[in-house]
């Protein structure tokens, strides 16, 4: 892997030049789980200190390629330091090029959260309840499959499917349902707590019904 400091903004985001507006956003959503704060899949590659500098480049990376006219700027750029290295390459000694528009990346306004972006995406966000059928729903309308969410998360990908089916009795405890939640709506671009809160209620409820019912079966 190239250093960071050395890395175009395709390469931060793991994306071809071609890459569309929908593979763009799945890439940077996937890239955020993978290095998010609390995130098992890079303790034991990146350096301490090093995940908040690569979190700030692929948020300038998403900024930049996702928006049109930033990108055609940047690509822009891209070409001509590309051909500028080849020039250098060959030893050419060419008359000086004539003054040409700067190219530099626009600033743009910043994202105030990845779930105030997301929500103009999912008109039914709001206070709507998180069951497995609505995850299910999000990760497949943006692309995204579970071993992907495995991949990043190191949850066991038999665990991600019982959440979507709702199949609690086959759950592990508490606690770390509640982890594989926040690192699932991570990869899919929802917002962590407010995911689990939700399916948590439901969670529980079943817990407790089995639980009375245990204790009426034994009296």
């Amino acid at each position: 892997m190239k250093p960071l400091s050395e890395q175009d903004h395709y390469e931060a985001l793991d994306v071809s030049h071609t890459a569309t507006r929908d593979e763009i956003e799945r890439a940077y959503h996937l890239a955020r789980a993978t290095y998010a704060e609390d995130s098992l899949a890079g303790y034991s590659v990146f350096q301490e200190g090093e995940a908040p500098l690569l979190r700030e480049r692929i948020e300038l990376a998403f900024r930049t390629l996702s928006d049109t006219e930033a990108r055609r700027a940047y690509d822009a750029e891209l070409s001509l330091e590309t051909r500028s290295s080849s020039l250098e390459a060959l030893g050419a000694h060419a008359a000086p090029a004539p003054p040409v528009e700067s190219y530099a990346t626009p600033m743009l306004p910043p994202r105030t959260s990845l779930t105030s972006e997301l929500d103009d995406d999912d008109p039914e966000e709001g206070d709507a309840e998180y069951d497995g059928q609505r995850l299910q729903s999000v990760r497949v309308r943006r692309g995204i499959e579970l071993e992907e969410i495995a991949g990043v998360t190191k949850v066991n990908p038999t665990y991600l499917r019982f959440i979507e089916e709702e199949r609690f009795d086959d759950l592990p405890a508490a606690v770390y349902v509640r982890g594989f939640l926040k690192s699932y709506a991570r990869c899919v671009g929802l917002d962590p707590d407010r995911v689990a809160r939700s399916y948590m209620r439901r969670y529980d409820e079943r817990s407790s019904k089995r639980k009375r019912g245990l204790f009426s079966r034994r009296g």
